[in-house]
């Protein structure tokens, strides 16, 4: 990462004695980090239920980020991503923070609503390869809009009203809207709080509290997830709803003691249909733990957790265990899908982690194919942060 300093020199003309101009700093950081993935599979997760294997540029981002002054600051960020040979760009995120409210910060643009814990750290700090099942499928994104938030000190809100309209898709619709509909703008209001009732150098408890309303515009929703492992199919399907309108709920726990750390979430999400017959339920859960085998710490500020930071000379070496739970099954149609995933991080250093993710998958539901409704798969990826 490069950080420049900018600060001008001051006028020291005696005609302008009686001028105080206070200076101005600015400082700006350059960053770019890069995930490359390689991935087994076999069963429910191939389209024939045999195996097969793939790779991928997982994603590129480069990002420029700019302190103007004490009360203005801004970040631009392009991603390049890779799927099944297909590589696309896109705008992750484009916003400008002001700090000058007092305890509040206000943010306009394109960035992540606050719902979830896992959804809310960056890609490459999420502790196994993909994010859970629930979060992928439910969490919002990013979106345009504007975030109003406070940290009090063990607490921290945030609530913003944001636009859905990206490209004509809503941001976290896994599904396929209804291209009639694609030209109505739709709206949704987002807030999340936190609360942390103990947190040391190496020590944290923390809970939180999150809701999302979203207008949906008669648009159709479907989950569709891929089960946590990207180059592979999309398996958990539910049936498709046109909507009027999607409530969120979010539930997170968290702690950190010493080595040894635990995560949390509940999400549900109810989609109200436009002829108030066919409304359906769907949530899901997953269960985290994880394990230092050498020295190290996970980075922790304002309800959200950060990059983890060796303290061997030797990198720092972490075991996981994951078990989660989607379940997409409402109205006679869609799945239950289980999953449970072990993992092993090597943190060489804060730019340098090799992960490998090993995960059993179970479906249940009408959705179900009884002669191919589990599999297997097997992941690693190489990542470079700077």
């Amino acid at each position: 990462m490069k950080k420049m300093f900018f600060k001008p020199v001051g006028m020291a003309a005696a005609s302008f004695s009686l001028l105080s101009i206070p200076p101005v700093i600015a400082e700006t950081q350059l960053g770019a980090k890069i995930l490359w993935d390689h991935a087994y599979y076999d069963g429910v997760h191939h389209s024939d239920g045999k195996s097969g294997s793939d790779n991928e540029i997982r994603l590129v981002r480069v990002y420029l980020k700019n302190q103007f002054d004490e009360h203005w600051e801004g970040m631009l960020q392009v991603q390049i991503s890779e799927h099944k040979r297909k590589t696309t760009t896109t705008w992750k995120e484009a916003f400008l923070k002001y700090k000058g409210l007092g305890p509040f910060d206000l943010t306009f643009g394109k960035r992540k609503e606050p719902f979830g814990l896992q959804m809310l750290v960056n890609a490459e700090r999420v502790l196994f390869l993909e994010r859970a099942m629930i979060s992928s499928s439910f969490a919002p994104e990013r979106s345009i809009g504007f975030t109003l938030g406070t940290n009090l000190g063990k607490s921290s809100v945030e609530v913003g009203v944001y636009s859905q309209d990206d490209n004509g898709n809503p941001t976290f619709a896994k599904g396929s809207p209804e291209v009639d509909n694609l030209e109505k703008d739709t709206y949704a209001a987002t807030g999340r709080v936190t609360y942390a009732p103990m947190q040391t150098d190496n020590s944290v408890i923390h809970l939180g509290l999150a809701g999302s309303y979203r207008d949906f515009g008669g648009n159709e929703y479907q989950v569709n997830d891929r089960a946590e492992i990207h180059l592979a199919q999309q398996i958990v399907k539910s049936g498709k709803t046109v909507a009027d309108n999607l409530t969120l709920l979010g539930v997170e726990a968290a702690a950190q003691f010493g080595p040894f750390s635990f995560q949390s979430e509940y999400m549900r999400l109810s989609a109200d249909a436009d002829d108030g017959v066919k409304d359906a339920d769907y949530d899901g859960y997953y269960v985290q733990l994880g394990y230092f085998l050498t020295k190290g710490v996970r980075g922790y500020k304002n309800g959200k957790f950060g990059e983890v930071k060796p303290l061997s000379p030797f990198g720092t070496w972490q075991l996981m265990a994951r078990y989660s739970v989607l379940n997409a099954e409402d109205n006679g149609e869609g799945v239950e899908a289980e999953n449970i995933a072990f993992g092993l991080n090597w943190f060489a250093n804060t730019s340098v982690r090799i992960s490998a993710n090993y995960i059993m998958t179970q479906l249940d539901g009408p959705g179900a194919k009884p002669d191919n409704d589990d599999g297997n798969a097997f992941m690693l990826r190489f990542q470079y942060v700077f």
